[in-house]
């Protein structure tokens, strides 16, 4: 009898291993601590029904200095505490792979090869999309910061020249003066995440030092005293010489985090992952077929998520999530925790 896919990943046991099957950049974006559980209000409201998460929050009193008392009839003036509210929004996401046996039987002379090669690697799938996500997710953030709030989240060096000097290089007075963006709150900024180009720069010049966390198996690079994560998923805008590098730089807690992968039974397995054949396609020839889906929130502080600009109420793709119309800046500068950083290479 021949090998089924369905005999090789049973559903009920593959979408929790699906869940913990992270590729080490991702294990180390979560190590960081950039991605925190919310509040169990928000927790709870993500279990609900609907894709928008609303949260009503204090703003903070206002910095006026306070009158002199006196022996007069004038009556001190009363200050009032404000309120508002931030919009996050839960993305439901799916992905579906399938492979014809005759395929798989030409590859390796076994027909289920292909999609047990599809299973090994649904993990590490989903870790990179998490990655792209956070990264498309700043990027509308600061898209929107230039935009709306003065760039005031931002700082740049570069410059577009066919030949950048070292000013225009990432450095650690450049990161100094990016984290000073954040006023009195710069020490809160632990953690740079940097394209890879960028990264081979500091390499170059050996100004990475690697530390081994106790929990981690592998080295951590640092620079400036910040944790680096290096990545190319990270913005590359082009220049008519020289194209600009986005670095980011996130506080802990920048991001309000929950990643839910569903387990509601279906009679193909479960909704996290559901295994369907067709054995009629391809002139009997037949094709397997798994389908996985991820239910995810990835908000940063002090942001309102404005769906403005949605194809679907569901989600938002990565075009969407890069867009300034899908954002509006909610707290103060200081307690949004998170910078920009644009270099030349």
């Amino acid at each position: 009898m021949t090998t089924a896919v369905s005999d090789i990943v049973v559903p009920r046991v593959f979408t929790p291993y699906m869940a913990e099957n992270k590729p080490a950049k991702l294990i180390l974006l979560e190590n960081s601590g950039i991605l925190a559980a919310p509040d169990p209000e928000i927790g709870k409201r993500f279990e609900s029904g609907g894709s928008l998460i609303e949260t009503p929050f204090w703003e903070d009193l206002d910095d006026g200095e306070p009158v002199i008392i006196d022996d007069s009839d004038n009556k001190i003036s009363t200050a009032k505490i404000g309120a508002s509210d931030m919009k996050a929004y839960k993305h439901r996401m799916a992905k579906k792979w399938g492979a014809k046996t005759v395929a798989s039987y030409a590859a390796t002379g076994r027909g289920d090869s292909a999609m047990n090669r599809v299973a090994e690697r649904i993990g590490s799938y989903w870790g990179r999309r998490k990655e792209e996500r956070i990264m498309a997710t700043a990027s509308g953030v600061i898209a929107d910061n230039v935009a709306n709030d003065g760039a005031d989240m931002v700082f740049s060096v570069y410059s577009d020249v066919a030949s950048p000097t070292a000013a225009n290089r990432i450095s650690y007075q450049a990161i100094n003066k990016a984290r000073l963006t954040m006023g009195e709150n710069l020490d809160d900024l632990r953690v740079i995440a940097m394209h890879s180009f960028v990264y081979g720069t500091l390499l170059d010049d050996e100004k990475i030092e690697f530390k081994k966390p106790s929990e981690a198996p592998f080295e951590v690079p640092y620079f400036a005293g910040m944790m680096v994560i290096h990545s190319e998923m990270m913005p590359v805008n082009a220049g008519a010489n020289s194209d600009e590098y986005d670095c980011f730089l996130f506080a802990p807690g920048a991001f309000m985090h929950i990643d839910q992968v569903p387990s509601r039974p279906t009679q193909y397995g479960n909704e996290g992952t559901e295994i369907t054949r067709d054995p009629d396609i391809g002139d009997g020839g037949g094709a397997d077929y798994l389908t996985t889906r991820r239910f995810e929130l990835i908000h940063p502080h002090g942001m309102d998520f404005t769906a403005a600009s949605l194809a679907k109420q569901q989600g938002a793709a990565l075009a969407e999530l890069k867009n300034a119309a899908n954002w509006d800046r909610k707290y103060r500068r200081k307690n949004v925790k998170f910078a920009c950083l644009k270099v030349n290479i």
